[in-house]
């Protein structure tokens, strides 16, 4: 290794030389050093959601997602019993922009004290744009939490590591990461293996994602609090849907607000993401309700709120000031938030805890 060679640089040697002692190494291997390593994984080394940042989740489009989550916390409270305190747990929260503007939104948990905002995060550097206030407790893991509780999961799934399997003549064979005679990251075909997708089978060739991650992080948060809900929100279809997707069209990279980088070149200096196999999260916890983000939102109150900000800014609109123009961008970021070709046919799935 050079010196002086760029953090990327020596990620990608580091793991090379990984390979070339070891072996080829699992799919989850490679996206988890390429993710999170500390010195120079993408999200440990400054990449981030946001309109400076890489790619954008639906807290980022503006105020108005945040609102309507304002009024979905509301109505959990409610139906809790109104607890206090009552404990959000924001797991993957990025720089902290929903509870930013979710908190802007004055939820009545919030004006009446009794909403703590758990932010977790891994990356020391988003934790420091964390919200200041005493409603905001910002973490680098999950809390220990004994009152009832909330867990919000907006877009952390398709960004846990994954594996990836091939279906074979022999049945389906695990695809690993290897290194070519020139350097560069390659997959390969391993042995046979039972990736656990029950009944599922698919065309000689064909490549799905085994998301065990994802499954079990589902799985770990049903243990976290003692009563509540979990609250999943993120792109994804059936495994089926996905094997039906040419080459491996389910996976996606984002490097500032470009998508279309090669996901084995350069590790650490891209985000990797894949689409959340619905089938394999819910396979051990049923969840009480899956619909979509756009009829979320719709249950939520969307429609009202943007209605309310068309009526402020017919009244205010000669003003031009900041509300009038808050108000007036509530008509353009439903149209993002709702579009079913996009962040609108998201899926919104929920679980009761406990059942």
């Amino acid at each position: 290794m050079a010196a002086g060679q760029a953090g990327p640089g020596r990620l990608a040697a580091r793991l090379a030389d990984r390979i070339r002692e070891n072996g080829p190494i699992p799919v989850s291997d490679y996206v988890d050093v390429a993710l999170y390593d500390a010195d120079h994984g993408f999200y440990m080394a400054g990449g981030r959601a946001g309109r400076a940042g890489d790619f954008l989740t639906a807290p980022e489009v503006g105020w108005l997602f945040g609102a309507v989550m304002a009024r979905a916390i509301d109505s959990w409270w409610d139906e809790l019993g109104s607890p206090d305190p009552f404990w959000v747990i924001d797991m993957g929260a990025g720089p902290g922009t929903l509870a930013r503007s979710v908190l802007a939104a004055e939820p009545r948990a919030l004006a009446r004290g009794a909403l703590r905002w758990a932010a977790v995060e891994l990356s020391e550097g988003q934790r420091a744009a964390h919200p200041a206030t005493d409603a905001v407790i910002s973490l680098d893991r999950s809390p220990e939490v004994s009152d009832p509780a909330v867990i919000v999961a907006n877009e952390l799934l398709d960004n846990l590591a994954f594996d990836v399997v091939e279906r074979t003549d022999e049945g389906w064979s695990e695809v690993l990461v290897g290194v070519d005679d020139a350097s560069r990251f390659v997959l390969v075909v391993g042995q046979p293996v039972e990736p656990g997708l029950g009944d599922f089978d698919a065309p000689v060739g064909v490549r799905v994602p085994v998301q065990t991650a994802a499954r079990r992080f589902v799985d770990d948060m049903h243990a976290l609090i003692p009563r509540g809900r979990l609250v999943v929100i993120d792109y994804g279809a059936e495994t089926v849907a996905l094997a039906d997707r040419p080459g491996m069209g389910w996976l996606r990279t984002h490097r500032r607000h470009d998508p279309s980088g090669q996901w084995l070149d350069e590790p650490g200096t891209s985000d990797i993401t894949v689409d959340v196999a619905i089938d394999q999260i819910i396979a051990d916890h049923s969840p009480a309700t899956i619909w979509t983000q756009a009829d979320f939102l719709q249950h939520h109150g969307i429609d009202d709120l943007v209605a309310e900000g068309k009526q402020v800014w017919a009244e205010r609109a000669h003003v031009g000031d900041i509300v009038a123009l808050k108000a007036r961008s509530r008509v353009s970021e439903a149209e993002a938030l709702l579009d079913p070709a996009g962040m609108g046919g998201f899926f919104v799935a929920e679980w009761r805890i406990p059942a």
